[in-house]
């Protein structure tokens, strides 16, 4: 009978030793569902702000794009000025230029290097 009582005991104990792990690995579990929960939460955050950053790159490419046109028109202005000054210094000596006139020309083409602006290139 003693050993009857002293296996219950140790079946009592055992259960309720299993019953304790059962309820801290549930314990446990919610834990890691929160945590889980908030590593979702994380990432869909993270995929917002990569999506708005892709556009904003994109928007800077384009933007960039639009400077380099804006450069090149302003240059094809600058050459189509140049050659229009040039053209008339040619054609009308005599109305308001001297005998100097090749000399205002070559003048002319000197200042043009300081209007030519580098191109930009996408890397």
């Amino acid at each position: 009978m003693h050993t009857t009582q002293h296996g219950t005991q140790q079946i009592n104990q055992t259960r309720q030793l299993a019953q304790q792990l059962i309820n801290q690995t549930q314990q446990g579990s919610q834990q890691y569902r929160a945590m889980l929960q908030q590593e979702q939460q994380n990432i869909q955050m993270l995929e917002q702000i990569l999506q708005r950053e892709k556009q904003a790159a994109q928007y800077i490419e384009q933007s960039l794009l639009n400077h380099e046109l804006a450069i090149q028109r302003c240059q094809e202005i600058v050459n189509m000025c140049n050659q229009m000054q040039h053209e008339l210094s040619g054609i009308h000596p005599n109305q308001g230029f001297t005998s100097n006139a090749p000399y205002q020309n070559q003048h002319l083409y000197q200042n043009q290097a300081q209007y030519r602006i580098p191109a930009f290139t996408n890397n």
